[in-house]
């Protein structure tokens, strides 16, 4: 999932990018005014963007506006100190309205809600279920329910809570068809959903290897994955 923060505070964006991490969100961008936040945006295509409403001589609305025009259709949410937008807000579909200083629990409690919402929307196309086989049964797994993506012995296997499912995609058709949520490509063969991560631990050489929730299983981050991993997630 991409989040880009829009403040022209920067003590407002680390806070919030600190939570922000604490959450497990992955990638996350910055932009401290109103021209940076329209570059970026087309660029990398947020799925969310938290959005402060004054931004020196323009503001978060005039964002919203320029980006529809644009074709970027992000999820928005305002973060400001100030309670008396929160009508207008709504009424450009906001999907929430945070009132600064940020709380960890309402932080997380809006990831959560804006997630499930683009879940679904993956689901509304058909793409949010993945395909595997299970000796001649087609298993149809939630994008949520995965740990990673692993290949051995030139066949792709997706790892969930129940086990490791035989997929026909290549690793790199998956990575492609989930860049846009928490998968990240860790090592030659691996692709991690980062929200399934519960441990990061430095390793040699400047690789790390991951641990997960509710699995004792470890992946690594490899020399030729840690530059990017590091920009998405450790920055």
């Amino acid at each position: 999932m991409k989040v880009l923060l829009v403040d022209d505070e920067k003590p407002a964006r680390d806070e919030l990018r600190y939570i922000l991490k604490k959450i497990g969100v992955g990638e996350i961008y910055e932009a401290d005014s109103f021209n940076a936040a329209i570059n970026i945006s087309k660029i990398i295509e947020p799925d969310i963007i938290f959005l402060d409403i004054e931004l020196g001589n323009k503001n978060g609305f005039e964002v919203i506006e320029y980006l529809k025009k644009t074709g970027v259709f992000s999820e928005v949410v305002f973060v400001t100190a100030y309670e008396n937008y929160a009508v207008k807000a709504f009424e450009v579909n906001a999907q929430d309205y945070i009132l600064k200083p940020f709380s960890y629990e309402r932080v997380k409690s809006t990831i959560e809600k804006i997630q499930d919402l683009i879940y679904e929307k993956y689901n509304l196309r058909g793409n949010l279920k993945l395909t595997a086989n299970d000796n001649g049964i087609i298993h149809l797994i939630d994008i949520k329910d995965i740990y990673y993506i692993y290949s051995k012995r030139r066949n792709v296997y997706i790892k969930t809570l129940d086990g490791s499912f035989l997929t026909d995609n290549t690793l790199r058709d998956l990575e492609r068809k989930l860049k846009s949520l928490s998968f990240i490509r860790t090592h030659k063969g691996f692709l991690v959903n980062i929200d399934k991560v519960s441990e990061i631990i430095p390793w040699f050489n400047s690789t790390y290897m991951l641990k997960f929730k509710g699995i004792d299983d470890e992946v690594p981050v490899s020399r030729n994955f840690s530059k990017e991993f590091k920009e998405k997630v450790l920055k």
